[in-house]
C-alpha cells in the first residue's frame, strides 16, 4: 500500500490513506504536525520527528494510517509496525498489528486525534481496519483510555476486545502504571514540601558527604561528549542486565535505546546526567525532554554494577529534578511501572492502558505484504528440523498467493 491507496467505510465524508513510504511520509510531515499540535493529549513520542527514525531503522514494518475528510485534512493518525507471527498452537502464520512506538523506544503510544472529530475519527479507523488482514490488533501505553475504547468499541461484530495487565518483574511491578511529579517553582519548594522526611534527608546528607566534598561529581552531556556519554550509561546497563535478558537480547535492546538517545539528542531533547568517581562512571540518567508539554520523561538508567552506593541513583534523580526546574518544566515522569521508589519524590499515579483486539475465525488472518518474512521463518524452521511448522507454514503461504 502507499499514500494513494483509500479504503472506503460507511462515513462517506472520511476516508483512509495508508502510507508505507518514507518519501511520500516526508511529503505528509506538515500534516502530521499540524495534528500533533492540535492534539493537547500527545507529547514528544507521538512527533513525526521522534517516530521516524524507527520507521527508518525498520524498513517494511511500519505503516501510519490517516482518517481525513474530503478536503484531505486529517482528523486521526495512528502510526503502527507490523510483525508475522508464528501460532504454535494453530500452526499458521498471522499478522499482528501494533502501535509503532516501541519501534523509537517511546514511553507512549496510541492515537493523534483532532479533539473536535475525535469519535468519528476513530469509528472510521476501525471500520476501515476492519477489511485489512491481521489476526490481532494491539495498543500497549496508550495514554487516554477513552480512545482506546472508542475505537474498540467500533469494530463491531467478528471482533472482540480485552485490556490487558501488564506486569514486570514476576508480578510485583504494574508496568501501566507511570508515577509524574509535578515541580514547584524551586527546588527548596520541593525539599520543604514534595518529598518525603527520608528522601529529604537523603538527598542534602548525600550532597554534603559525595558532591560538596568533592568524591563524586555530576556532569551532563553535551553534544560533543553525548556519544560517550550514552556509549558509558548503556555499557552499565548491559553489564546489569546480561544475566536476567541473555547477553545477545542485551545487546540488541541497548542497541535500540543507543538509537533512541542519539535521536533524542538530534533533536535537542536529550539531557543526560551522570555521576563520576575521577574519571569511573557511576551511573547515568537518560531523559527525553518534552519542551512543548513541559515534560522531562526519564527514560533508562545505567549504573556500574559493581558501585553498590545507595546515593547513586538518588544523587542522579535529585539533580534531574532540580536541572527539570531550573528549566522551567512542569512534571518530571518516573516513566512505567509503581516501583516503591519513585513515591519518595512525591510522584503521583497515572494510569495508561493495553488493549487488544482480535479477530474471530480464521480467515483473513495474514497479511500478504508479509510473505518475505514468513518464507524467512520456514526457511529457519527447515533448517532446525520442524518439518511440520514447514509444512503447514508453507500450505498457507500457497493457499494466501492462490
Amino acid at each position: 500500500m502507499n499514500q494513494q491507496t483509500h479504503i472506503p467505510s460507511q462515513a462517506a465524508s472520511l476516508h483512509l490513506t495508508v502510507i508505507d513510504d518514507l518519501t511520500r511520509l516526508a511529503a505528509f510531515k506538515p500534516a502530521w504536525d499540524a495534528l500533533h499540535m492540535r492534539d493537547p493529549e500527545v507529547g514528544i513520542f507521538m512527533s513525526s520527528d521522534w517516530l521516524i527514525s524507527g520507521f527508518r531503522a525498520n524498513p517494511g514494518r511500519w505503516r501510519v494510517f490517516v482518517v481525513a475528510d474530503v478536503q484531505g485534512k486529517p482528523l486521526c493518525i495512528f502510526p503502527a509496525k507490523t510483525r508475522v507471527h508464528w501460532s504454535q498452537s494453530a500452526q499458521e502464520f498471522q499478522t499482528e498489528i501494533e502501535a509503532a512506538g516501541r519501534l523509537s523506544w517511546g514511553e507512549h503510544t496510541g492515537f493523534i486525534c483532532d479533539p473536535a472529530q475525535e469519535a468519528p475519527a476513530l469509528a472510521h479507523l476501525a471500520q476501515a481496519l476492519r477489511a485489512l488482514p491481521w489476526k490481532t490488533f494491539a495498543i500497549r501505553y496508550e495514554t487516554t483510555g477513552r480512545r482506546a475504547r472508542l475505537f474498540a468499541e467500533a469494530m463491531g461484530e467478528g471482533f472482540s476486545h480485552r485490556f490487558r495487565d501488564y506486569r514486570i518483574n514476576r508480578g510485583r511491578t504494574n508496568n501501566l502504571i507511570g508515577l509524574k511529579t509535578p515541580l514547584p517553582r524551586s527546588i527548596d519548594s520541593l525539599l520543604a514540601e514534595g518529598l518525603s522526611a527520608n528522601t529529604r534527608q537523603k538527598i542534602r546528607r548525600y550532597r554534603r558527604k559525595f558532591i560538596d566534598s568533592g568524591i563524586y561529581t555530576i556532569r551532563s552531556a553535551t553534544p560533543e561528549t553525548s556519544e560517550r556519554d550514552i556509549a558509558g550509561m548503556l555499557q552499565n546497563w548491559a553489564l546489569t542486565w546480561a544475566g536476567n535478558k541473555g547477553r545477545d537480547d542485551t545487546l540488541l535492546i541497548a542497541e535500540r535505546y543507543a538509537r533512541a538517545l542519539l535521536n533524542a539528542e538530534a533533536l535537542g531533547a536529550l539531557y543526560l546526567p551522570t555521576l563520576w568517581q575521577g574519571e569511573r562512571m557511576l551511573g547515568g540518567l537518560a531523559h527525553v525532554i518534552d519542551r512543548e508539554a513541559g515534560v522531562a520523561h526519564f527514560l533508562l538508567s545505567g549504573r556500574d554494577p559493581e558501585a553498590g552506593d545507595p546515593a547513586i541513583g538518588i544523587l542522579l534523580h535529585a539533580q534531574a529534578i532540580e536541572w527539570a526546574i531550573g528549566q522551567g518544566l512542569k512534571t518530571y515522569d518516573f516513566g512505567h511501572g509503581d516501583q516503591p521508589y519513585k513515591y519518595s519524590f512525591g510522584a503521583q499515579e497515572v494510569e495508561s492502558f493495553n488493549l487488544e483486539v482480535r479477530r474471530h475465525g480464521q480467515e483473513r488472518i495474514f497479511d500478504p505484504r508479509g510473505i518475505k518474512l514468513a518464507l524467512e521463518r520456514l526457511h529457519a524452521f527447515a533448517r532446525a528440523g520442524q518439518l511440520e511448522r514447514v509444512q503447514n507454514g508453507s500450505a498457507q503461504l500457497l493457499k494466501v498467493l492462490d
